[in-house]
Formats: C-alpha cells, sequence, structure tokens
C-alpha cells in the first residue's frame, strides 16, 4: 500500500486535477481525503497494489501538476519526499 501526501494551492480545480491524475493512468485509488488548511489544501490518496518503482514515479509527476506545491510519498512508515 502507497500513500501521496499532496499539498496543493486552495483552488477549487486542485482536488480534481489530482484525481484526474490518477484516472488518466486507469488507477483506482482505495481512498482518497482533502483537508483545507489555514495555506493549502492537503490531499492524501491511498492505492494498494502498486510496484514501488512505479510509486515512486507516480510521487513524482505528482509534483508537476497544476496546483500542486509538493508531493510526498509514504511507504512501510516512511516519508520519501518527492517534489
Amino acid at each position: 500500500m502507497h500513500r501521496f501526501h499532496v499539498d496543493a494551492i486552495l483552488d477549487p480545480q486542485s482536488l480534481p486535477r489530482v484525481a484526474n491524475f490518477f484516472a488518466q493512468r486507469s488507477i483506482v485509488p482505495s481512498a482518497m481525503a482533502m483537508e483545507v488548511l489555514p495555506t493549502h489544501m492537503r490531499i492524501d490518496v491511498t492505492v494498494v497494489g502498486l510496484p514501488p518503482g512505479q510509486a515512486e514515479i507516480i510521487a513524482a509527476k505528482l509534483g508537476e501538476v497544476v496546483a500542486v506545491m509538493k508531493s510526498e510519498l509514504e511507504c512501510a512508515a516512511e516519508l520519501v519526499a518527492a517534489a
């Protein structure tokens, strides 16, 4: 299981852009959650069954999505900064 932590700008399109990133790759997340913070929004996406290498690539690519400020990958209780 991999959990992607995405910090995005406070914009109505941020959540759909992150969700669409997974949809374009035919990946169905097992869970998604979003929290509005004072300066940005935090989007957490959980995906089961990804190979570790693919998860790292996805985390890096998420950091390039418009509106995304930072992307981190959590796997096996460690956080790996991706962007």
